[in-house]
């Protein structure tokens, strides 16, 4: 297995946050062509609250080794998970679902999760890992801003933490990068069980600005090597929105995966 083999990314549709954010320039980058580009092998899908041909995208990841599609939904209605058990029936790279924003409250003032009881996930386990067809995965997206702060709170979390097969690992703000070495041991006393990934977003979505090409390597240099370490199993691009838009931290994260890409690392 090549190191390539462990990146996914985090797939919008095509200019999804163009003139948001702080950007202003338009991009027209499907997720497929930023695996293309990239040389990505796996995306999770994530619309966005947008509806979408999911037949359209899944028939487009056909090469792909997996795909995983957004289903923070089916935690209020687990019936909906049906509809990516019915797709895997007929594409079978589809290998998993993720839950964004799980722990986060859009200002709301009330985290999501808490719209979701422990027994929807469950039940949503039990389906996914039983399925007619195989077994897939459940992800969760965690941010280095919603776990360390509070021990009571981490408590309270742990039971959601535990139920998934695994966890990514994001930084919102690009100010924050610096504390990353500092929350990872954190996490991983979190999720001695868990499997465990790592977001790296190549736009600065949290400072409404562009990434910097330093905060962006650094983070890379130090995801594989708590990839070849064992400690992790991926690093998610974030996203293919800005890809084609000329950005500095686009450009540097191409030419590190054109450097760093076809290392061999450990099964």
């Amino acid at each position: 297995m090549i190191l390539r083999d462990k990146f996914w990314l985090w797939g919008h549709t095509e200019g999804r946050y163009n003139n948001e954010y702080g950007n202003t320039k338009v991009s027209r980058m499907t997720p497929m062509e930023f695996c293309s580009v990239f040389g990505v092998r796996n995306t999770f899908m994530v619309p966005v609250y947008e509806e979408v041909n999911r037949r359209q995208y899944n028939k487009s990841f056909r090469s792909l080794r997996q795909v995983g599609w957004e289903a923070f939904e089916a935690g209020e209605d687990p019936s909906r998970i049906e509809t990516v058990l019915q797709e895997a029936e007929e594409f079978p790279n589809i290998g998993c679902v993720v839950f964004d924003d799980f722990k986060s409250d859009h200002g709301t003032g009330i985290p999501r999760y808490k719209r979701v009881p422990l027994e929807n996930l469950q039940q949503i386990q039990e389906r996914l890992h039983h399925s007619a067809s195989r077994p897939l995965d459940s992800w969760m997206v965690l941010y280095t801003n919603q776990f360390g702060l509070d021990p009571k709170e981490d408590e309270e979390f742990q039971p959601y933490m535990d139920i998934f097969d695994g966890i990514i690992f994001w930084t919102w703000e690009e100010k924050d990068v610096p504390l990353i070495p500092e929350k990872f041991e954190i996490f991983k006393k979190l999720t001695p069980n868990t499997r465990r990934m790592f977001g790296c977003y190549l736009y600065n979505f949290g400072e409404n600005k562009q990434a910097t090409a330093d905060a962006v390597l650094w983070q890379l240099d130090f995801y594989r090597e708590k990839i070849l370490s064992g400690e992790a199993e991926g690093i998610v691009f974030h996203t293919n929105t800005m890809a084609d838009l000329d950005y500095e931290a686009y450009d540097a994260a191409l030419a590190w995966m054109d450097e760093h890409g076809d290392e061999e690392i450990p099964e």
